[in-house]
Order: structure tokens, then C-alpha cells, then sequence
């Protein structure tokens, strides 16, 4: 984190006499760049935020190839370390399922977004200039009904894909807001899927597959990952 000491491990003993210990990944900040007043000032400001959620991401990603890893939220701090280790003993029971849930598998993005093709414009080859408004108009109406029937089909695509990539996934999450955000979005699918990660070949062939069944229709898809379990904790 700029600012702040190398990163290092804090052990957190584990639940019984037998348990393996749990590892916080904690870096020390100096009040003075990270106490209330800075933070809250540099939160309305991109290019202070920027560089230190890099430097949270770095880390994270860092240390992905370990059998199970939960990323606390950007500016996630506590007084001391102690105070730390406490944190995560004291949430010892809501934490044990999540990690157990994420152990041994990593996060993919998948999105799917619609280019609608260019409709001819009135003039061009074998396209006649409207003879009225009334003519104008009903050229229109019928742009926009194809334009939504295309629509309809781009969105019948996306929820096909989205389940036979489910199959290929211990656990698929679809982020329908995102969606949904503007009106029109070309964005027919936005999803996360938790996958094994011994099983990312498998799943990135898998997705591949369905990307071929939807060039034609002017459907492009886009896969991102591996991540950390963002979507699923």
C-alpha cells in the first residue's frame, strides 16, 4: 500500500489443540496517510483511490495459487495487530463455511455483449427514399420492431450460455443489475462462475464452445479470470 510497510503474515491459531492456523496478510499504515479525515477526502478522489486498489488487488491475486484465499474490503483496517487477529476469531463461524466453500477454486468473468448490424438507410441500393412521412414513419417502425427482435434473440442466447456454463461451474452468480443499468444496454450477459481450478482448461473449452454459436448472430463474448472469489463470499 503506498505509504505503508512491507507485507507480511499475522498467524491466527486455529479453533482446536489439532486445527491448522489461519494467515492474515496485513501491511502497516501510518495514520497520518490513512486516519478519517485523509480517507475520507481521498475517496472522492480516483487518482488517490487508484494506486492503493492496485496495490489491495497485487495482493490478493498474489497469493491466489494458496488453497483457499478471502479478500477483505479495500481499506479494511485495524488498531494493532492484535485487534486483527481477534477480528477473525471472533467471525471464526462465519468465516470457516466461505472458506470452505472457496477452497481449491477461483473466479471467472464472462460477459456477452450485442452489436446490433448497421440497418440499410433510405437511398441505398435497392432501398427506395420514402415516398411520405407516413412511409418515413412505418420504415421506422419497422427498424425498431427488427432491432428488438434481435434483441429478444441476442437475450435467448445469453440465458442458453449462461446455463451450459453453469454446468461447467460449482456455482455461477449473474449480475442482472449490471444488466440492467441503462436503458437499451447492448450487455446481455454479465455473470461470475466459481470454478476449480484444476478444472480452468475444461471450463475456459467450455466457454469457447458457446462462442462459436454466437459470432453469426453478432454476439461477442468476453472471459476474464482467473480472480478471487469476489462474487461468492
Amino acid at each position: 500500500m503506498p505509504g505503508g510497510d512491507e507485507v507480511r503474515l499475522l498467524e491466527v491459531p486455529g479453533a482446536g489443540a489439532s486445527a491448522s492456523p489461519d494467515w492474515l496478510v496485513v501491511s502497516t499504515i501510518p495514520e497520518s496517510g490513512y486516519g478519517e479525515a485523509v480517507l475520507d477526502q481521498g475517496l472522492q478522489d480516483l487518482e488517490w483511490v487508484a494506486p492503493r486498489a492496485l496495490a489491495h488487488e497485487t495482493v490478493i491475486e498474489h497469493f491466489l495459487s494458496l488453497p483457499a484465499v478471502l479478500p477483505m474490503q479495500l481499506f479494511t483496517m485495524f488498531n494493532g495487530d492484535q485487534r486483527a487477529v481477534e477480528h477473525v476469531v471472533r467471525n471464526r463461524r462465519r468465516i470457516a463455511p466461505i472458506m470452505k466453500r472457496i477452497a481449491g477454486k477461483v473466479e471467472w468473468g464472462l460477459r456477452l455483449s450485442w452489436s446490433p448490424p448497421a440497418l440499410p438507410a433510405a437511398g441505398a441500393r435497392g432501398r427506395a427514399q420514402p415516398k411520405s412521412g407516413a412511409d418515413y414513419l412505418a420504415r421506422k417502425r419497422e427498424q425498431r420492431d427488427v432491432v428488438q427482435l434481435q434483441l429478444k434473440q441476442a437475450r435467448t442466447h445469453a440465458n442458453r450460455i449462461y446455463k451450459v456454463v453453469s454446468g461447467a461451474a460449482t456455482a455461477a452468480r449473474r449480475r442482472t443489475a449490471t444488466e440492467q443499468a441503462a436503458p437499451g444496454s447492448r450487455l446481455v450477459l454479465d455473470a461470475a462462475f466459481l470454478v476449480p481450478a484444476r478444472r480452468a482448461v475444461a471450463f475456459r473449452a467450455a466457454v469457447k464452445r458457446q462462442a462459436r454459436t454466437v459470432e453469426e448472430a453478432g454476439l461477442s463474448l468476453s472471459l476474464t479470470g482467473p480472480w478471487p472469489a469476489y462474487n461468492f463470499i
